[in-house]
């Protein structure tokens, strides 16, 4: 039986919290570069949402994967755009992908599942939770082949002027 003097029980509990600072430091660290990079790729856009018909032929902000991923099914998003600040919990997902391939959708609330049309067309409405929200979108096709991407959008209703 091992028995623990004072001496003892002082060393490993500094060794335990020492252990714990060091983790949450690193961790919270590499959080804090991701997010930074990701910032600096992509400066946000403002969005304020009309009741106007939208116009989405143009897919030049597109968030795509690498050209060097061929083999991966096609995944677009056409809005919102990375890193867009919108002012409503309520935004549409609308890109495209394969043709009848299955989409989920990952936000911190809710995971959403739906299907592609014939064309790979596919629309969903997402509820957002205030600030920040990282979206992972997934696309399975017919051959199993999956595709992910992640889109950050933040739900604010702060004026800008």
């Amino acid at each position: 039986m091992i028995t623990l003097n004072h001496s003892m029980i002082k060393e490993l509990s500094l060794a335990i919290v020492l252990g714990l600072l060091i983790g949450f430091g690193l961790t919270g660290t590499y959080f804090y570069v991701r997010q930074t990079k990701n910032n600096q790729k992509n400066p946000p856009n403002i969005v304020v949402p009309t009741t106007a018909p939208e116009n989405n032929s143009s897919d030049q902000n597109s968030v795509s994967p690498p050209p060097n991923f061929s083999s991966l099914p096609e995944l677009k998003i056409n809005s919102p755009q990375n890193n867009d600040i919108v002012s409503t919990s309520k935004t549409t997902i609308k890109g495209q992908s394969s043709p009848n391939s299955l989409i989920i959708i990952t936000t911190p609330l809710k995971n959403y599942h739906l299907s592609a049309d014939v064309q790979g067309l596919f629309s969903q409405e997402i509820t957002l939770e205030a600030g920040f929200n990282s979206l992972n979108i997934t696309t399975i096709d017919q051959n199993d082949k999956e595709n992910h991407l992640e889109l950050f959008i933040t739900y604010s209703t702060t004026k800008l002027e």
